[in-house]
């Protein structure tokens, strides 16, 4: 009997070492956990880099859109996120840190529907709220999340996203340096 095993995902390899690995020793003593602990942080921080490059992407065709300038990704603003969000672990809560950044915060329940593109595309729908011409948001609707995507002089992008506990869903917080959202001031005027 013939057995055929396809491995299209990095997981999958991963897997796929651990269930011939496990328990083993090499030859040179060197216990196998070890080793597969090592493979196993080396798949978390790919996933965190493609999470990152996907939170700037959809971030700058957001901003693109609105006619501002790119931002770039800054790994102490994703550190004060991903601090943040654990901060947050024990009950979802959508607080803000009350940071020296501006701030957007999302949450959700499934992970399957839910990812970085997804989630910047609902704040970046808050523009359908924000008039302009008074630099408000409509009655009763929200549009800060997407006044600070936008916000002309925020240069600079952090996000993280954690698994609440008990099964309370995830949270996304994403930092923007320098902050936006000032009283009287448009997202898109350019400060002197």
């Amino acid at each position: 009997m013939e057995m055929s095993v396809k491995l299209s995902h990095p997981s999958s390899c991963l897997l796929l070492f651990f269930l011939l690995f496990s328990e083993h020793h090499s030859a040179a003593g060197t216990s196998i956990p070890v080793m597969a602990n090592a493979a196993a942080r080396m798949f978390n921080r790919a996933r965190k880099a493609k999470q990152a490059r996907e939170f700037l992407n959809a971030h700058n065709v957001a901003r693109e859109s609105s006619g501002v300038p790119p931002l770039r990704w800054d790994k102490g603003l994703a550190r004060f996120a991903d601090k943040w969000a654990r901060q947050r672990k024990s009950d979802c809560s959508m607080q803000h840190s009350g940071g020296p950044y501006g701030e957007n915060i999302f949450w959700y329940r499934e992970k399957k529907t839910w990812w970085p593109e997804r989630v910047v595309m609902k704040w970046f729908e808050e523009r359908f709220n924000y008039d302009s011409k008074t630099n408000t948001c409509a009655s009763g609707e929200m549009c800060g999340h997407y006044t600070q995507i936008v916000w002309r002089d925020t240069s600079a992008i952090g996000c993280a996203r954690v698994k609440c506990d008990e099964g309370r869903g995830f949270l996304v917080v994403c930092e923007y340096d320098p902050r936006g959202n000032y009283e009287g001031e448009s997202p898109f005027d350019q400060t002197q």
